[in-house]
């Protein structure tokens, strides 16, 4: 169990209201636009508490940016296209969420949240995807000439446009992810994979 600064043992339904009002907050008034005072009146926590936890503004953006990606799926020993359609539909999902926006404009004003943002949020997602395509190539199912960073741009792109169009009702929003797969994998395969349908 996690203990606070004093050594006393934190209380876990603390954690999991700040977090996700935190969230919540990230959500609607991007990094740099909520206050403490707003997610200690939502969350029914005092401000004492939550700066026993966080030492300032930032720490609970970074904690913020870091709890996104905990419902990640976790696609180890699934096939390939199985394991991609899982995480970029989850991906897109995240993105439908609305949170993205928001994060963007603060993205574009405040380098030092877009830097956090590339390395809580984006990073652990493409490790993910790499890994995916990693296992691919050693089992030859990808072709050995591909570029992994090209192929990561022509997976997560699209369904990152799919989840924003989403999140504002689109008709584009409405693309199936394991389409997107489907079309990617057309230059990625190994003419044997083709032949079996991998």
């Amino acid at each position: 169990m996690a203990r606070s600064a004093g050594g006393r043992p934190r209380d876990p339904r603390v954690d999991e209201a700040l977090t996700e009002h935190l969230l919540a907050l990230l959500a609607e008034c991007g990094p740099d636009g909520f206050s403490v005072d707003e997610l200690a009146a939502r969350s029914g926590v005092g401000k004492a508490a939550i700066y026993r936890r966080y030492r300032s503004r930032e720490e609970l953006v970074e904690a913020g940016f870091a709890a996104v990606n905990e419902t990640m799926p976790d696609v180890n020993g699934l096939p390939m296209r199985e394991a991609l359609v899982r995480l970029l539909d989850w991906i897109s999902g995240a993105h439908a969420g609305g949170m993205t926006p928001t994060w963007l404009l603060a993205m574009q004003q405040l380098p030092q949240v877009r830097d956090l943002y590339m390395e809580k949020v984006v990073a652990p997602r493409r490790d993910a995807l790499r890994e995916v395509l990693l296992r691919a190539r050693a089992a030859g199912e990808i072709d050995s000439t591909v570029d992994l960073d090209v192929a990561l741009a022509v997976l997560s792109g699209p369904a990152i446009l799919v989840g924003m169009h989403r999140a504002r009702g689109h008709q584009a929003g409405a693309v199936a992810i394991g389409d997107v797969v489907d079309l990617a994998m057309r230059g990625l395969l190994t003419r044997g994979a083709h032949a079996t349908g991998s």
